[in-house]
């Protein structure tokens, strides 16, 4: 082999390549070389780009939890996506990431979606304010300017079922206007957008929309005939995520964020470390335990009431089956 590629060191490369394609080199496997079951490949289409608070599902990826598990795991991110049910309904993707009062809207208009794990027992969303302006509680919001999402479930709930009146501008995801406005307001999250402000020399206040009682869980859902059909896929899937969730909560999390970082360089290590130990702060990962919760459990009657409240704001077109919404069962 020395010889050879003397050879075609003196010949160049041309020649290198024509030496090289007549000795019988193939990238074919080697039959008498025992070669490990195919993955299984399977897509999970998140609700951003890649961030912190996806880090749970890409440690699973990066340490190899998925492979191990038999699975081929594609975390395709995007943002501001209204198709995803779609691409579910339809079996294009096998998962995506969502809240569970939006699952359970499209659920409602016969869309064949259910819940598979919470990977979030609290959604971050929230109001974020200049702390000068005294606001802690949401019935401060009464009668303000506010940057929302004028259709989200929880400012519906805000303003019909607590009567807490908001001058609404259509969120755009931009901090500028709060950064230029001491008296402006806007909805982010609680893990996000207040980190960038503090950078800016901001002193801001959060507010958890899950403080006004309609508090949603951040989920894993996939088809329902998907779901039926493979649930060795499935439970493979659900077990390799929460062992990921679970290794990055016990480490410093550098597994996941390695790859954050490498897919969206807007995310710093300082910015993640802030993320994880806010997501800490906030139990949204694995909530209280005095209140019976913790990662990865649906509470039967916590998602009645959301369903409770999406009927009463009339949300919902149909009735809600939820041994079939939720068929993995919940956690008594």
């Amino acid at each position: 082999m020395n010889k050879l590629l003397q050879l075609i060191t003196r010949l160049g490369l041309g020649a290198g390549l024509i030496l090289l394609a007549g000795c019988g080199f193939d990238d074919k496997p080697d039959p008498n070389i025992e070669q490990g079951p195919a993955l299984h490949k399977v897509i999970l289409q998140t609700d951003w780009y890649a961030q912190p608070e996806h880090a749970g599902f890409y440690y699973a990826q990066a340490a190899g939890y998925y492979a191990d598990a038999g699975l081929d795991v594609e975390i395709r991110p995007g943002a501001n996506m209204t198709g995803v049910p779609q691409l579910i309904a339809t079996k294009r993707i096998q998962f995506a990431l969502g809240t569970s009062d939006n699952m359970l809207m499209a659920a409602s208009h016969g869309i064949p979606l259910v819940a598979v794990f919470p990977y979030f027992q609290h959604d971050p969303q929230c109001v974020m304010t200049h702390k000068s302006t005294g606001i802690t509680e949401l019935s401060q919001l009464d009668g303000r300017t506010v940057m929302i999402s004028p259709g989200a479930g929880y400012v519906q709930y805000l303003q019909k079922t607590l009567g807490i009146r908001l001058q609404i501008v259509p969120l755009d995801y931009s901090l500028t206007r709060f950064l230029a406005d001491p008296e402006f307001i806007q909805q982010c999250f609680l893990t996000n957008e207040p980190y960038y402000v503090e950078q800016q020399g901001i002193e801001a206040s959060v507010i958890p929309m899950s403080t006004s009682g309609f508090d949603p869980y951040r989920l894993v859902y996939s088809n329902a005939e998907y779901v039926a059909e493979n649930p060795d896929i499935v439970n493979a899937f659900i077990e390799a995520s929460k062992k990921g969730w679970n290794s990055y909560m016990q480490t410093d999390g550098q597994v996941a964020n390695q790859r954050i970082s490498a897919l969206n360089p807007q995310h710093t290590e300082d910015s993640m470390t802030w993320t994880k130990a806010t997501m800490e702060k906030y139990r949204l990962i694995d909530g209280y335990a005095e209140e019976g919760e913790y990662f990865g459990r649906f509470e039967r009657a916590r998602v009645e009431e959301q369903i409770s409240q999406l009927t009463a704001l009339d949300m919902l077109d149909g009735t809600i089956e939820l041994e079939k919404t939720f068929p993995l069962g919940f956690s008594e």
